[in-house]
């Protein structure tokens, strides 16, 4: 990859995305191709599992509770490294730890311990229609990642101020999973729809549920911000190195002036598009 000058970040941060880029070059670039074309991939669970030992599994859950205990920026920096080289793999682990976020607001580490394995990997469901009756699930929730047998995925029940956070485990009683077609190429993330009939919650949280949902969705939506954001850097990185190889009237594409200014649009809605996450993760220090 080529240096880019991005803004300063602090210490903290530089470190932090100097040892995520690293994890994503070694572990992910390698084996991004069959990540990306099979799922269940036994590379995928390598590569987990390493995730796991650098603490992106319970990134944002405190330390006190089992997790890592890092800011959503930090979580950031490693959604957006992992991305740059598999963006599918990024989405499943922001979706696994968005899953997590309603504990942080319930004192239970046995259900952190439990849920962030990575073996299979949590989710969450955001659509579709799901009620909450005396006590059971009923519903359907498509477009879900990270479904296999056992995953455990946190929904939202009920709609507007009223909606719930609880857990349900896909293929138990009451809950099937209906495997969609491959969306984005993103086999890593095995996609599914949720449908539930007198499903028994794994848990449901009986407070803070207000604040678990929006921290949840803020988590959501700014991690999906960071891998646009590595999908972007791929994208710069692979127009720059054809621009240097191939030629055009004679010359080096790199060479016409259309060319570079293009590029250096391209740098700069990159670094835009981080200073704006990094502002709405409530960053301001740049060291």
């Amino acid at each position: 990859m080529i240096g880019v000058p991005w803004a300063k970040e602090s210490k903290q941060y530089a470190v932090l995305r100097s040892n995520a880029l690293n994890f994503a070059s070694a572990e992910l670039a390698p084996v991004a191709d069959d990540l990306e074309n099979t799922v269940d991939s036994p590379l995928l669970w390598k590569a987990v599992e390493k995730a796991g030992e650098m603490g992106m599994l319970a990134a944002l859950v405190p330390e006190q509770l089992g997790g890592e205990g890092v800011d959503l920026y930090s979580l950031c920096v490693a959604l957006e490294e992992s991305a740059v080289e598999c963006a599918g793999f990024a989405a499943a682990l922001l979706f696994h730890n968005a899953a997590l976020v309603p504990l942080v607001y319930v004192d239970r580490k046995d259900l952190v311990e439990e849920f962030a394995k990575g073996r299979p990997l949590c989710t969450v469901a955001t659509a579709g229609e799901v009620a909450l009756e005396d006590g059971k699930l009923n519903g359907s929730a498509p477009f879900v990642f990270n479904v296999l047998e056992g995953t455990v995925a946190l929904l939202f029940p009920g709609s507007g101020e009223g909606r719930k956070a609880a857990y349900v485990r896909a293929g138990t009683s009451g809950v099937e999973a209906k495997v969609d077609p491959y969306p984005l190429g993103w086999r890593v993330s095995n996609f599914a729809t949720l449908e539930m009939k007198g499903a028994e919650p794994v848990f449901v949280l009986d407070k803070s549920e207000r604040e678990a949902v929006t921290a949840t969705e803020r988590t959501l939506y700014l991690g999906l911000a960071a891998i646009a954001n590595g999908i972007v850097r791929k994208a710069f990185q692979k127009a720059y190195d054809y621009a240097r190889q191939r030629y055009q009237a004679g010359k080096l594409i790199i060479e016409h002036q259309a060319m570079r200014l293009m590029l250096a649009r391209m740098l700069c809605s990159m670094e835009e598009g981080r200073a704006i996450i990094r502002r709405a993760c409530g960053v301001e220090d740049l060291g």
